[in-house]
């Protein structure tokens, strides 16, 4: 294994994973959803971070869909903001 490579956790990969699923569910229950293409990306990074084994790519996987889902959330507030100036 090398050294920037941290130990595979199956358990602590599962909690991080319903945690992100939770948040992005929130996110998107306001009506919200990110583009498909870029969830499909999203879910390709989980996976081959999982396939890997790699808890440091896992997480930075989680966090880019969680931010993912932020982003849509937050270009739609945008708009909903223009129209509601103009």
């Amino acid at each position: 294994m090398s050294a920037s490579k941290e130990r595979w956790n199956e358990q602590e990969a599962i909690l991080l994973l319903q945690r992100s699923a939770k948040l992005v569910h929130e996110i998107e229950t306001s009506g919200t959803q990110m583009p498909h293409s870029e969830r499909e990306q999203y879910h390709a990074c989980l996976v081959a971070a999982h396939d890997a084994q790699d808890m440091a790519a896992y997480r930075i996987a989680l966090e880019g869909y969680a931010e993912g889902a932020r982003k849509a959330y937050r270009k739609t507030k945008g708009v909903r903001r223009k129209r509601e100036e103009g």
